[in-house]
């Protein structure tokens, strides 16, 4: 059996990854080809893996954590499970935002998965509109810089956020950081998985010659990073929601997503997502039902405080609590 073909997606958090990937699970059938998922996410509720799922799709999560750090050899046990099912004829491994590539890639290319699967790519989707305004501290810059070097085709999303000169300043950045990578502006240019599955098996991608090489290594970023997950058990004010997501303090909240019912329209399910203080509201399109869930990513999060805000929504009758931006 011919080991099975692998697309590493990665990028930082919330640069549009799942996107992407949706993109891709309604042109796969296109290819002739089955196409399988190992989905990762940093909090313990896969909120991509509902957005992804529909019926037949191979699928297979590792969650609670960075993939590139999961105990228990979670990935490689993922990817064999996918195998032995034989419902796909190829693999695309969707990191968390927060994960290292060279550490998922030396999973991926381990002696023991060779006879199961072969890295075919990595494409790294690269946030336009923050890689012109990084916000963040510089373990993110780093991250995002190495997401960028490890990439044989980088895709550019959110070009719509920032003017022409600015998308022009980001491919200039990316071209220094990555030469040889192929380079696309989504929506309208897409990796296409024809040519990505027809390419050869990849080759490591060589980092920057001007970095240093002889700094200690860095611990990886999400060690400072924490998640906090709460199911929300009844509807809650559209107002007071939008609210709490305005003011959550961007040093604390990265990025914040889940699903929602809202008391005016209690039959109805809504996606929310925020990244870097920008928020989106949607009625949730799929067949099923999610629970309704919050979670929030970020550095050093206080767990405890934004609890009590979410409790204060969805119980108490006085204004949810306010962040303090000291």
């Amino acid at each position: 059996m011919e080991p099975l073909p692998v697309i590493l997606l990665t990028g930082f958090l919330g640069a549009g990854k799942t996107t992407l990937l949706l993109r891709w699970l309604s042109e796969s059938p296109a290819t002739g080809r089955r196409l399988g998922v190992v989905m990762n996410e940093f909090g313990a509720e896969s909120v991509d893996s509902q957005l992804i799922q529909r019926p037949g799709l191979p699928l297979q999560q590792v969650a609670g954590g960075c993939v590139c750090c999961a105990p228990d050899n979670e990935l490689p046990n993922a990817i064999e499970r996918l195998v032995k099912e034989g419902q796909c004829d190829y693999l695309v491994v969707e990191t968390s935002g927060l994960a290292d590539p060279d550490n998922v890639i030396d999973v991926l290319t381990d002696v023991d998965l060779l006879p199961h699967v072969r890295l075919q790519a990595v494409v790294t989707v690269v946030d336009a509109a923050w890689y012109a305004r990084p916000a963040g501290g510089p373990g993110e810059r780093v991250l995002a810089r190495k997401q960028i070097q490890y990439a044989h085709v980088l895709a550019l999303s959110k070009c719509d956020r920032i003017t022409a000169d600015q998308v022009d300043f980001v491919m200039t950045e990316l071209k220094r950081l990555n030469p040889g990578a192929d380079l696309v502006k989504l929506p309208f240019g897409l990796p296409e998985l024809g040519p990505l599955l027809a390419r050869p098996a990849a080759q490591a991608v060589a980092t920057d010659s001007t970095e240093s090489t002889d700094a200690p290594a860095e611990p990886h970023l999400h060690t400072s990073y924490r998640s906090l997950t709460w199911r929300v058990p009844v509807p809650v004010e559209r107002s007071r929601f939008e609210a709490f997501l305005s003011g959550l303090d961007g040093r604390e909240v990265v990025r914040a997503k889940g699903f929602l019912r809202f008391v005016r329209s209690p039959d109805k399910l809504h996606l929310f997502q925020t990244v870097w203080g920008h928020h989106l509201i949607e009625e949730f399109s799929g067949t099923w039902n999610p629970d309704p869930v919050v979670v929030l990513i970020g550095p050093n999060l206080d767990v405890e405080r934004y609890r009590t805000q979410l409790r204060a929504l969805a119980f108490g009758s006085r204004p949810a609590l306010s962040v303090s931006s000291s």
